[in-house]
């Protein structure tokens, strides 16, 4: 699991931190593709289109096998600055109870990621940061659900072409 930071260090240039190795390599996705390589915890993202909230990137220990890189068995959780947060609970939902996963120092960056542990395929889950004040309260929790679907099945399917050259589809029986 790791903590990412994303900071605005000029009109729609984001600075990406995480933790990791000098020398660690990652590849850098954006909606599916890869956009970069780059060596070391931080990345230098500007793109037209992402003055005001940082892009989606998905960086990838080049560890990781290509299947990982194509559809990755983890999400990541964003969330932006709340005032007078000192920190940020990140919690799991697991059998009906919520259990701690990582806490995140606020650092004025303005938006800050959680990279999820590798999660299993076609199941829910359900994720949520709750920003804490110095003494530890919480505010209202911002809550995440979803399904990773990462290697669908290939559908069973039965064609065929008339005499007319239409092509007709359905499930294999």
């Amino acid at each position: 699991m790791e903590a990412w930071t994303a900071a605005r260090t000029e009109y729609g240039h984001w600075l990406f931190s995480w933790s990791g190795a000098p020398t660690d390599i990652f590849t850098v996705w954006l909606e599916g593709e890869q956009i970069d390589t780059v060596t070391g915890t931080e990345y230098d993202f500007a793109m037209d289109g992402y003055y005001d909230a940082p892009p989606p990137l998905e960086i990838v220990d080049d560890e990781d096998d290509a299947e990982s890189d194509l559809y990755p068995p983890y999400a990541i959780l964003q969330w932006r600055t709340v005032d007078g947060a000192d920190s940020y609970l990140v919690e799991e939902y697991v059998d009906s109870a919520w259990e701690y996963r990582r806490s995140v120092r606020e650092s004025g960056a303005g938006w800050y990621m959680y990279k999820t542990d590798m999660l299993d395929d076609l199941t829910s889950v359900q994720y949520r940061v709750s920003a804490l004040n110095l003494r530890g309260s919480a505010g209202t929790a911002v809550s995440y659900t979803f399904t990773i679907a990462r290697n669908p099945d290939t559908p069973e399917v039965a064609y065929t072409i008339d005499e007319s050259n239409d092509l007709s589809v359905a499930a294999a029986s």
